[in-house]
């Protein structure tokens, strides 16, 4: 962090000529350090190379001019043809060796003495035809060679730091001319904008791109001064309206109080007519349960009133057999045994008779209104399923509930009903609706202190472009044909306002929809709280 601070510090305090000079000085020099001794390096290497060849070329002519004198055994003429070899100042010595017995023809080392070195000698046969007679050895120094190389690379690093320095200066001259100079012009110009002055027009004579920013400041200048004389011109209007304003917003003030208020009017009027149509879908699902209840309270009091007129006619025969005296015991005995079966068959109809009418009166009371109770939510879907029975009869659909008999819950019964309803009737109206077959799931499970409640159905789901609007109040997909549009839209208003939860929805087509409701067990609010929605 420390460092970064000092980083940045040193940012701030760089100006804009220190960083153009920094950055030529950097752009020229850096190549520099790399390319310099590159190249020096290739100087050295081929001036090595050219005395390698040079050595070896002299070798070669050396062997050459002395094979005769070396043949004919005449040390002088060999000594006078080596001179062409000698005078050459970087050679310090020259051998000339008889083969085979290895004695020593001529030897030049004169110059050797004053020499330094470092030397390479270089060994050359001498031929006569086919036959080798003798051997040359070639000395060379180096001195020469280092000399020249010392003064190659002196000349061209004053060369290359000379170039480099006028390089920079020229760099730097032109940056100067052309843009720290104009930068500066302009600077002054921006800060005399910044302090209001707005007469003088800016004017840079050039057609690069700081001609073009001079350009772009003089078209700010004007724009300022024109905003700025609208301003004055705004101004004074308001000082002229300032004596007006006062009233006029007294005026718009009352105006709007009278629209709250109208507007407040207007949504009471709603609210009652939204919870006037959510009584009258309660009734009319209450009046919808009461004819199915009715109906399937016709089969066991049917039974028990054929049984109980059968009882009725046996009874008659036997007090008629009792009447003339022409009882006997088989007669006795046959109308007790028809006597046990007919009770046991009105007490089987009867009992069911009033299941169906206990649990109609447990969701009655629960439909009409929103008490607040402990139950479990398997007795009290199985007892609205029941009910529900009567009208799903008469469809291919079917219902299948699949809940912990363990969860229990302290909340409304009748809203809970009430949703359980609507989603059994929209899946029947809408998602079922033209089938041949069709299958409703309920099924259920505990999570922490909420429960999740699933209801889904294998049919034509919903459309994409409308699954957003489901819960919107009078949207239904069968307008005039029976749909209210309110049955999804109060089971949202009962789920997150009465109930405490939240609803969602997803949908596939021709596969089915899904609604999860999670809802917490204790529902919130007072035990003894109602909804307005349900009860207004």
């Amino acid at each position: 962090m420390q460092a970064r601070s000092l980083l940045a510090a040193i940012r701030s305090r760089i100006t804009l000529r220190s960083a153009i000079i920094a950055a030529v000085s950097f752009g020229l020099i850096f190549p520099s350090v790399i390319l310099i001794p590159y190249h020096l390096k290739t100087i050295s290497v081929a001036a090595r190379e050219k005395q390698t060849e040079d050595h070896k070329r002299l070798s070669e002519i050396l062997s050459v001019i002395l094979s005769e004198p070396l043949w004919q055994i005449t040390p002088e003429i060999a000594g006078v043809s080596s001179e062409v070899v000698y005078s050459d100042p970087r050679v310090a010595k020259i051998e000339v060796i008889t083969l085979p017995d290895r004695k020593n023809f001529i030897t030049k080392e004169t110059r050797m003495t004053s020499q330094q070195g470092p030397f390479a000698t270089l060994s050359h046969d001498i031929k006569h035809g086919d036959q080798i007679i003798g051997e040359v050895r070639l000395t060379m120094a180096e001195d020469l060679l280092r000399e020249s190389l010392n003064s190659d690379l002196w000349r061209y690093g004053i060369t290359a730091v000379l170039s480099l320095v006028m390089a920079i200066a020229f760099i730097l001259l032109v940056l100067h001319w052309r843009l720290v100079q104009p930068i500066r012009v302009l600077m002054g110009e921006s800060d005399r904008l910044a302090n209001g002055e707005l007469n003088e027009p800016i004017a840079l004579n050039r057609e690069d791109e700081l001609g073009h920013l001079a350009i772009s400041l003089e078209a700010t200048r004007q724009a300022l001064q024109r905003s700025f004389s609208e301003l004055e011109v705004k101004n004074q209007q308001l000082l002229e309206y300032s004596g007006t304003l006062e009233s006029k917003v007294r005026q718009r003030t009352q105006e709007l109080e009278n629209a709250n208020l109208n507007l407040e009017s207007a949504l009471a009027n709603v609210n009652n007519a939204q919870n006037e149509l959510a009584r009258v879908e309660r009734m009319a699902a209450l009046g919808s349960m009461v004819a199915g209840v009715a109906h399937e309270l016709n089969t066991p009091l049917g039974n028990c009133l054929l049984v109980a007129s059968t009882l009725e006619e046996e009874t008659k025969g036997l007090l008629r057999l009792l009447e003339d005296g022409a009882m006997r015991r088989s007669d006795l005995a046959r109308y007790a045994t028809t006597a046990a079966e007919s009770t046991k068959l009105l007490l089987r109809g009867l009992q069911q008779a009033a299941r169906l009418v206990g649990d109609f009166k447990q969701v009655a009371v629960d439909q009409s209104s929103a008490q607040r109770r402990q139950f479990t939510l398997l007795v009290m879907l199985q007892e609205l399923a029941a009910l529900l029975h009567s009208s799903l009869r008469k469809t291919p659909f079917t219902l299948e509930l699949d809940i912990p008999a363990n969860i229990e819950l302290d909340s409304y019964p009748g809203p809970l009903g009430q949703v359980f309803t609507n989603l059994v009737n929209n899946a029947v109206a809408h998602g079922l609706d033209g089938r041949n077959d069709g299958h409703m799931r309920c099924f259920a499970q505990q999570q922490g202190d909420h429960v999740l409640i699933v209801f889904e159905d294998n049919g034509k789901g919903i459309p994409p472009e409308i699954i957003n609007r489901i819960f919107e109040p009078f949207f239904t997909t069968k307008f005039g044909q029976g749909g209210s549009g309110l049955g999804l839209s109060i089971t949202f208003n009962i789920i997150t306002n009465v109930l405490g939860g939240e609803i969602r929805v997803s949908s596939i087509l021709n596969q089915g929809s899904r609604f999860e409701i999670s809802i917490p067990l204790v529902a919130p609010g007072r035990p003894d709280s109602e909804s307005l929605l349900l009860n207004s």
